[in-house]
């Protein structure tokens, strides 16, 4: 009898340990799992706060360039604005970042100061021209940011590939102490070294983008209204098809103007109710070797406008990418040339092709203007560029502005030391320093920020 209830004890016990052991097994499954899920979304999280710090940072260093550049306090205002903004935006991402000691406060000191420095240098100044010291300061200011963009942008890389890893997940690794990747805050301090000199300032405290930001279709007014089948027919011929082989998507309305949409296996087209105009058109395709030049590529594109009803139109700018130039044009009469009347057109170079076309800009925007008001001559335009600007040429331009019009001005296309070109446009009614531009060169095409 003992035996027996010993024996039932013992397996009782076993039973009791068995069940234990499982449930300790599945709560460590369990728990593993919350752990690693936690440890990827820390990781989404901090690769998502390098991405927008790095984004911001350029953005800083591309608005200082244009601080320097510019030579009256209502454009230096705006620009203030935007460092203010991009600044507040890059301290965000930068609280997201295992980055401590003094290598984020210099960086937060920085982010800090700028946009305050260049708002109170607009508030000081009592002319239309920075002082000598107020555009060194800037210049001083953009050197250290541009040595910090740089920085930041290896570790960025750095991380990608490995060679700089998160603190977050340093625990995960097996790797003896000495054989760790860099970590992420050295690599912020040794970023920050740049900042090392940095002075102590005192003070008191795309035209793509700007072109949707009214509605109504200026260029379809007066124009009748197609059918559906009409529609499809001219879809259909733009896109190699036949009508019967479209699909017939929803029709809809983007910046006041009604389209109809079809689509084709990778393909999609929408052209406006009125009139049957092209808005856009997409082939999604692999691209091959080049086999034509980007010059031809741009020929292509214009006859292709040419072939569509879109006449009077002037290449402005382009780039090239994996295999397709992409080009701006705008429009242009009198040898005015019209930004806000914005058509793009991509052809791939190894056949020369045209795989889309997107002209809502142009046909939001384009009217015939008959009035432009032109009260500052030449001279007077020019004297408002900034000293530190050669003038390389001028010509005539009618841009888009935020508010959503226009502003009639001289676009002088300047060089701001060994390099950089900067396009400069003045306000022919106002003398008003209007915008800002920097021209990119590269093998890529021509672009602009």
């Amino acid at each position: 009898m003992n035996y027996l209830k010993q024996k039932k004890n013992f397996i009782r016990a076993v039973s009791l340990l068995s069940v234990l052991s499982m449930v300790f097994s599945v709560s460590t499954a369990v728990y593993a799992s919350r752990a690693h899920k936690y440890k990827l979304a820390s990781e989404i999280v901090y690769e998502r706060a390098l991405n927008e710090l790095c984004e911001s940072l350029d953005n800083i260093t591309v608005s200082l360039q244009k601080g320097v550049c510019c030579s009256t306090g209502k454009m230096l205002s705006d620009i203030g604005n935007d460092l203010t903004r991009e600044a507040s935006c890059a301290k965000i991402s930068l609280g997201q970042l295992p980055v401590e000691g003094a290598a984020g406060e210099q960086i937060y000191k920085f982010l800090s100061q700028i946009g305050a420095f260049t708002l109170s240098t607009v508030k000081s100044q009592n002319s239309l021209s920075l002082s000598k010291n107020q555009r060194e300061s800037l210049s001083e200011l953009l050197a250290y940011s541009r040595s910090l963009s740089e920085g930041l942008d290896k570790i960025r890389a750095g991380s990608l590939n490995g060679d700089i890893v998160n603190e977050l997940n340093k625990s995960t690794l097996t790797l003896s102490e000495a054989e760790y990747p860099v970590s992420f805050s050295q690599s912020v301090t040794d970023a920050q070294q740049s900042l090392e000199d940095y002075p102590t300032l005192i003070y008191d405290g795309p035209f793509a983008d700007s072109i949707l930001n009214k509605k109504g279709g200026e260029a379809l007014k007066g124009l009748d209204e197609i059918t559906k089948d009409e529609a499809k027919k001219i879809a259909a011929e733009l896109l190699g098809q036949t009508p019967e082989g479209l699909r017939e998507y929803s029709d809809t309305t983007v910046s006041g103007i009604e389209l109809f949409c079809f689509g084709a296996g990778d393909s999609g087209i929408a052209l406006t109710k009125k009139g049957g105009k092209l808005y856009y058109m997409l082939r999604q395709r692999d691209v091959g070797e080049e086999t034509i030049s980007s010059d031809e590529g741009i020929k292509r594109a214009k006859k292709f406008l040419k072939e569509i009803g879109y006449d009077s139109l002037k290449e402005s700018y382009y780039s090239v990418f994996d295999g397709v130039c992409t080009v701006n044009f705008a429009y242009v009469k009198n040898g005015i040339i019209h930004y806000s009347d914005l058509i793009k057109v991509s052809v791939a170079l190894d056949t020369g092709e045209i795989l889309s076309s997107e002209a809502g800009g142009y046909l939001v925007n384009h009217e015939e203007r008959d009035i432009y008001e032109e009260k500052i001559t030449l001279s007077q335009a020019e004297a408002v560029i900034s000293d530190g600007l050669e003038i390389l040429s001028v010509k005539s331009a009618v841009i888009p502005l935020e508010t959503g019009k226009e502003a009639y001005c001289y676009e002088f296309r300047c060089k701001y030391g060994d390099s950089q070109e900067v396009l400069v446009y003045i306000d022919k009614a106002t003398g008003e320093e209007r915008n800002i531009l920097l021209l990119l060169y590269s093998d890529g095409g021509v672009l602009t920020k």
